[in-house]
């Protein structure tokens, strides 16, 4: 079944690269129109000029005035509605001592991976509930519910703040028609996974009930569904797209 999200106006964020452009290809491709929205832009015009109906667009998350005026610009481009916010940016940090984490490591994963879509849902969720819909998609991760594999003490909090994060936002939001739910994926091979894992593949494979890696656009079709009119009494749910390793 061919999901069709014609006439809808979508962001994705960090949507230059990984997760972000496959979320963004399927979009385009289900007819929706779509904000690319990345702090490199030029990375964002050269993947929004790949699709039909993708649009780029800068933002840094970790400066509140930024979002400032994306949300002006969407307003002004997109005749003032959004439809569907995938908050997806984040910064992915490997582990280290968390004796040796700087403060200004810790807020830098902190605010993008985690006040960034605070303050994206805040303000764009504040026009979906004047207009009484609207859906919110959150990228959590895997390492919020096992503590991490390889990745850091701070992207691991942030991962798991994200789930706290959605669910507050869905009891807040669903009685205005809006649902909120999060994507948790595992390991998935976007770039910097792949040159992290370089040589160790069959050893994470091996942990997989599906015996096999994830794809971006494995959470993207995750992504695409809680987008869609099939999850329309979904909310508050952490959808986990990683091939068995985690069981909830």
């Amino acid at each position: 079944m061919k999901i069709d999200l014609s006439g809808k106006n979508i962001i994705v964020t960090g949507g230059a690269r990984g997760l972000g452009r496959a979320c963004v290809q399927t979009f385009t491709e289900s007819g929706a129109r779509v904000a690319l929205v990345d702090i490199d832009f030029k990375a964002a015009r050269e993947s929004a000029a790949r699709y039909d109906r993708a649009t780029a667009y800068a933002c840094d998350l970790e400066d509140p005035d930024s979002l400032k005026v994306l949300h002006q610009k969407l307003s002004d481009d997109f005749d003032g509605r959004i439809d569907i916010l995938v908050n997806n940016a984040g910064i992915i940090s490997y582990a280290k001592d968390f004796e040796s984490i700087s403060v200004r490591e810790w807020d830098q994963v902190i605010n993008v991976n985690l006040r960034g879509p605070f303050l994206a849902s805040q303000v764009f969720g504040a026009d979906m509930k004047a207009r009484g819909s609207g859906k919110i998609i959150n990228i959590s991760s895997l390492a919020a519910h096992i503590g991490g594999i390889d990745v850091g003490v701070h992207y691991t909090t942030s991962k798991a703040g994200i789930i706290g994060l959605t669910r507050s936002f869905a009891k807040k939001l669903g009685p205005f028609g809006i649902n909120v739910n999060a994507v948790a994926p595992g390991i998935t091979l976007t770039e910097p996974v792949k040159r992290h894992l370089a040589g160790r593949e069959a050893e994470y494979i091996a942990a997989i009930p599906l015996r096999r890696l994830g794809q971006p656009e494995d959470v993207a079709q995750a992504v695409l569904f809680l987008s869609s009119a099939m999850s329309d009494y979904i909310t508050g749910c952490v959808l986990d797209v990683n091939g068995g390793i985690y069981m909830n």
